[in-house]
């Protein structure tokens, strides 16, 4: 498959472009050129207006005319069509198949506001789209960009192209083809060319400090591509122009999608850039008592208190320390809600209120001294302050009784994962479902698992 892919990209689609505007052109070419934009869509344009060819981008008729288009002036042969329409697969009379959607195609562009040409052309065996006019196609003018900026080597020209060929990018290629296989190998393509010219263009940018532009770019970046942290060069450039709590609303709303729709922590890149808007936002100075009424909890909430994974972070090491001085005792309980076979939910709607669930009963159910952070979208991170191996159970006892009342359905358990501090990085933990009901265990694997249950009532303990 990998080999067949490198095919279809280095010899199916070497296109060679037909009359290619560049910005070199005369007006009046200009005037009457064909635009065609591949790049986030599939739109054609002629004399500043958009050809109407259907409202559905899907049919064989202008799957046929992309292909053509991409192809260039080279062409792409019967053979290759008939794969890229209708399939790999002997059965159905492709040819005859072909000749319709050729003469479907035929009849939508003589009914649409195109000149009327013959523009499809057969020979040996190829088939090309050509026209009297120039053809301006996106995908070219993005390449084109990139090799002149290749050629201009390192110097300013290099930049400005680059930065050029970043704007002109506007988005997956072909996205209403998006499952067909000749559109992911290029789509591919076109996106490694763009992600590698805009780190190049974060570089030199970062370097000379032009965040406001630059700023633009990776927003652009960030809304293209949500999932692949262009949110981290955001953020530094908001930095960079002293716009610190701009930067910590944009990290709160990345880290929440990255919670919410791929079950993931922030990056450790990310975490860094938390640490340097906490750096950079300057208060008034004040006397002592302002001070302390500002970093007073108001209002004084009662149960465990909940903080970001960045400050949470901090807690933890700030705790470790103070454990090698005082030798006070410290659990980190990790909190998984898991379906009836024991295995991590999927994400949904429901997934999301059932962990809120399980956030309430933990802010409930623990002391004032205890600290928890949401993990993902399915666990907490809990520390257990002062406390031994048995009030840990007794902790995770009433966490599940709370969080029962909350979710009644016995399709859905919780793990409770607990360790000394002092224990890792040995990681010499207890692992157990619906704590409330656990006494008997026994050593599997390295950990202690649950073995039977007991309605036996909850003690106070130590906590």
């Amino acid at each position: 498959m990998l080999n067949r892919r490198k095919d279809i990209e280095k010899k199916d689609f070497q296109r060679i472009t037909y009359n290619i505007l560049t910005s070199g052109g005369t007006g009046m070419e200009k005037e009457n050129c064909l635009k065609v934009q591949m790049l986030g869509d599939f739109i054609i344009t002629y004399k500043g207006k958009i050809v109407q060819l259907g409202k559905n981008q899907t049919t064989k008729a202008l799957q046929l005319l992309q292909l053509l288009l991409y192809a260039g002036s080279q062409g792409i042969t019967r053979l290759q069509l008939m794969e890229r329409l209708y399939g790999s697969d002997m059965e159905g009379d492709h040819a005859n198949n072909l000749r319709v959607t050729v003469f479907h195609l035929r009849r939508l562009l003589k009914n649409s506001e195109l000149p009327k040409e013959q523009y499809i052309r057969t020979e040996d065996g190829r088939y090309r789209f050509e026209s009297s006019f120039p053809i301006e196609i996106d995908v070219v003018q993005f390449e084109h960009l990139l090799e002149q900026a290749d050629k201009a080597g390192a110097c300013e020209q290099r930049l400005e192209l680059l930065k050029k060929a970043c704007y002109y990018y506007k988005g997956y290629f072909l996205p209403a083809l998006s499952a067909e296989e000749w559109v992911i190998v290029a789509g591919i393509h076109f996106q490694n060319l763009y992600f590698a010219a805009l780190e190049e263009v974060c570089g030199q940018m970062k370097r000379r400090r032009e965040f406001t532009e630059l700023l633009e770019l990776c927003s652009r970046a960030a809304s293209l591509y949500p999932f692949d942290e262009w949110q981290v060069y955001q953020i530094e450039c908001l930095l960079g122009l002293e716009r610190p709590k701009e930067a910590m609303a944009l990290y709160e709303k990345t880290t929440e999608m990255y919670f919410d729709e791929l079950d993931m922590p922030p990056s450790e890149r990310m975490v860094e850039c938390f640490r340097q808007m906490s750096s950079q936002i300057q208060l008034n100075t004040g006397d002592f008592n302002e001070i302390h009424k500002m970093l007073r909890e108001e209002p004084r909430l009662g149960g465990a208190y909940y903080c970001t994974y960045p400050s949470f972070m901090d807690i933890y090491r700030i705790i470790v320390r103070i454990m090698e001085r005082s030798g006070q005792s410290v659990y980190l309980l990790l909190c998984t809600v898991l379906d009836e076979r024991q295995r991590q939910m999927e994400d949904s709607e429901g997934l999301k209120r059932i962990t809120e669930c399980l956030a309430e009963a933990i802010q409930e159910t623990l002391r004032r001294g205890d600290t928890f952070t949401r993990y993902n979208i399915s666990q907490y991170l809990v520390l257990l302050t002062g406390v031994c191996r048995e009030d840990c159970h007794i902790a995770t006892s009433r966490i599940d009784a709370c969080f029962r009342k909350k979710v009644s359905s016995r399709r859905v358990h919780v793990n409770y994962r607990v360790a000394s501090i002092a224990d890792i990085p040995g990681i010499r933990s207890e692992s157990f479902v619906d704590s409330g009901q656990a006494v008997n265990w026994e050593e599997k694997n390295g950990f202690k698992e649950l073995d039977s249950a007991s309605d036996s009532p909850l003690s106070d303990g130590g906590l």
